[in-house]
């Protein structure tokens, strides 16, 4: 109730004043009919500031009530925009002295959606935070809903100053424009120099345009160009794809995984591009993406050549829908056409979600009894699409949706502690394994071999890993609850005494997916086969089919299914 007062004091305001206005107005013209309309508006303005002489004492004692009314309401209104402005501004004063005096905070750029989502979630962590917001109304707006904001563009020092900056702990750029993101994680990385100790702010770099994010992503120019100061490049559709890929994992069995899509819209793109990286199976399988829309051959060559090795981690078919077929229609044929085993995740559109509710429902019609199928909606909790959803029980036996904000744009989204803690041990046990091979291989006088583990581009502190390469332990952190599932087992209850019960033959068919899916984030990230390996031109050996690899290189996959009981946790289906 405070907040929302708070928020329409201004208009409340003006209200007011109108109304102590045209009250003012007809009082005075009521009074004397006689006097002139400029003058009647005149005596009205001064009633604002309690200066009202009355022409006439004896006419007081019938003052028509509209101008006894105004000559109280408008000075009230004249002394509440004086005391809004003065606490406006003491509280922007309190609240900038409390940032500069922050520490191990966390400093948000932009007070939009995805900023607003990071901060309400910082704030039910009781995590320290100040959020940087351009614009003044929007300020003003943060700040009546209880979030720590200040005015400023941020890709000022100077303004980044004032929010503590040399203290705090990381900074999330996430503004809704990719080029001022980039002139914030700038800025932010000269005002952290001459630091002393070294900083220990992380930057967390939001792009917009997942291509452009892939790009900045493998590509050393961001972590090299900041002096020291690391940067996370990070995007709001590939956390989305992500989390469907958690939320609603494609149980194959026996048959295919399939992804049906409308266009590659940003979140389409990132769905596909989430697919080839760890949509891997039992049997070599990956997923199949069809792509059914009006430019379906266009999307599919453009995607092709931002990522020209696509086909190595799936399979990508695109039909170009004619004007007068319909999206369902055009699907229900597709799903026709393939066994029952196989499953189906449809997102029937993804840019409007009354079209894809429309389409989903014709869909139902068509395939409702078809097992394995599912829709995916980007629908807001509470909106009449989805109530209407989840009213309905056989729709919610083929509906889901997207997941929320938080999930998809809140601290654990964003920072991926828990994702990237999984990564870094993953990488810290493959760095102790290479030691002992390479203390091995010296205590046997095989300098040779030891000096070719050393040479390994990977064999660093995970601090000193380039972004590409930790996004390598990463993919294969998410990896994990395919394999689980993979093995029959449920991520949720499995351990690793259960772990460790598994058979060779479970062991080879889990060695098979990681070889798959190690080989899909080198092709996605630009690597190319070659017979001798050169990390400088992205050349790998290994980038055959399993069962080209010889015995030795088979054993490195085999050794981290085994590993894998290292990081089962009670939240392992959310790694």
């Amino acid at each position: 109730m405070l907040a929302t007062l708070r928020l329409n004091f201004g208009r409340i305001l003006l209200g007011a004043g109108l109304v102590a206005s045209v009250l003012g107005f007809i009082g005075f013209r009521t009074l004397n009919p006689a006097l002139p309309a400029e003058l009647a508006l005149y005596r009205t303005l001064q009633l604002f500031y309690w200066d009202y002489s009355p022409w006439d004492a004896s006419k007081e004692i019938s003052m028509p009530w509209m101008l006894i009314t105004a000559m109280w309401l408008a000075p009230l209104v004249l002394t509440g925009a004086i005391f809004g402005v003065t606490i406006s501004l003491l509280e922007h004063r309190l609240l900038a002295w409390k940032a500069r005096r922050m520490s191990g905070h966390t400093i948000i750029c932009g007070g939009g959606e995805k900023g607003r989502v990071l901060a309400e979630n910082l704030k039910e962590r009781k995590l320290p935070f100040v959020v940087v917001e351009r614009g003044r109304e929007l300020t003003d707006l943060l700040i009546a809903e209880g979030l720590t904001a200040v005015c400023g563009d941020a890709s000022e020092t100077a303004v980044l100053a004032r929010t503590g900056i040399r203290r705090a702990l990381r900074l999330v750029a996430a503004t809704g424009d990719d080029h001022d993101n980039l002139a914030i994680a700038v800025a932010a990385a000269q005002a952290m120099e001459g630091t002393d100790p070294a900083p220990s702010l992380s930057i967390y770099l939001h792009c917009g345009d997942p291509a452009l994010c892939a790009l900045y992503q493998r590509n050393r120019a961001l972590q090299d160009g900041f002096g020291g100061v690391p940067v996370r490049v990070f995007n709001h559709f590939r956390n989305m794809a992500r989390q469907c890929l958690q939320e609603f994992p494609p149980s194959p069995g026996t048959g295919n995984v399939h992804v049906v899509l409308p266009s590659l819209s940003s979140l389409g793109f990132a769905l596909v591009v989430e697919y080839a990286m760890v949509g891997h199976y039992p049997g070599d399988r990956g997923a199949h993406v069809h792509l059914v829309g009006r430019r379906a051959i266009a999307e599919a060559g453009r995607l092709r050549s931002l990522y020209p090795a696509i086909d190595e981690c799936l399979v990508l078919n695109a039909m170009e829908l004619p004007e007068t077929s319909r999206f369902a229609a055009k699907v229900a044929e597709l799903v026709a056409q393939h066994p029952e085993q196989d499953v189906f995740t449809v997102y029937p559109g993804i840019d409007d979600d009354h079209e894809a509710f429309a389409h989903a429902l014709e869909l139902a019609e068509h395939l409702h009894d078809r097992p394995g199928l599912r829709m995916l909606l980007d629908t807001p909790p509470g909106a009449p699409v989805r109530r209407l959803v989840e009213q309905n029980s056989a729709l919610k036996h083929l509906i889901s949706f997207l997941p929320a904000g938080v999930l998809t744009g809140g601290y654990e989204a964003i920072i991926n502690d828990t994702l990237d803690r999984t990564a870094r041990r993953i990488h810290d046990n493959w760095l102790a394994e290479t030691r002992q091979q390479i203390d091995a291989a010296r205590a046997r006088g095989d300098e040779a071999t030891a000096r070719h583990h050393e040479a390994k581009a990977t064999f660093r502190p995970w601090a000193e890993l380039s972004e590409e390469q930790k996004g390598a332990n990463r993919s294969q952190a998410d990896h994990i609850h395919f394999k689980i599932r993979a093995a029959g087992l449920d991520p949720s209850t499995v351990t690793p005494a259960i772990w460790s019960r598994l058979s060779d033959a479970d062991v080879e068919t889990l060695s098979r997916m990681e070889h798959a899916r190690w080989s899909a984030y080198l092709w996605m990230t630009g690597w190319k086969y070659a017979p001798q390996r050169d990390d400088s031109r992205k050349l790998h050996p290994n980038l055959v089919p399993y069962d080209q690899l010889d015995e030795p290189t088979k054993d490195y996959d085999r050794v981290a299914i085994r590993h894998l009981s290292h990081y089962l946790t009670t939240n392992t289906p959310h790694l």
